[in-house]
């Protein structure tokens, strides 16, 4: 019986296989990507839904999605947010399409998921924001599941 040889650092102990090239290679050579990486993209492409990577295909597939994606979460920290009842928003363009979000465990993360969705859209406001929340009983214990609205928009900036 012959061992799999790893490609990356050619010791014959490979155990586990890149999910995408299908490529056996060592624990240590390979690239784990967590199931919560991607979290907040509506859809995850089938690319980036798996778990092992080998070093080539993490490099060229996963890590520009990658840095895409944590430029727009670095986007979304700093979208500027106005409640429903707010007056007096410096708005310059409200988008017509209204961004939802469901079943988020607290409020902060309903936000954020909410400023991701404007960010991803290229706006640097949300407006209208209305955020609900629910008591739910699930086998003897009470939760609240959290959900929010709001337009996506481009407002002047503050620090102005």
């Amino acid at each position: 019986m012959t061992k799999q040889l790893c490609p990356s650092c050619h010791r014959p102990k490979a155990s586990t296989h890149c999910d995408l090239c299908h490529e056996w290679l060592c624990k240590d050579c390979a690239q784990f990507l967590a199931a919560s990486t991607f979290s907040f993209l509506r859809e995850i492409p089938e690319i980036l839904s798996h778990f092992t990577y080998c070093g080539l295909c993490y490099d060229k597939k996963v890590a520009p999605e990658l840095e895409t994606y944590t430029e727009i979460m670095n986007r979304a920290r700093e979208v500027h947010l106005f409640y429903k009842n707010e007056r007096d928003v410096p708005l310059i363009h409200r988008s017509r399409k209204i961004v939802s979000v469901q079943n988020c465990p607290d409020r902060k993360e309903t936000l954020l998921r909410l400023a991701f969705f404007a960010a991803q859209q290229s706006y640097n406001g949300l407006v209208n924001i209305e955020v609900t929340s629910e008591k739910v009983k699930t086998s003897g214990y009470q939760t609240t599941i959290w959900a929010g609205t709001g337009y996506p928009a481009k407002v002047h900036s503050l620090a102005q």
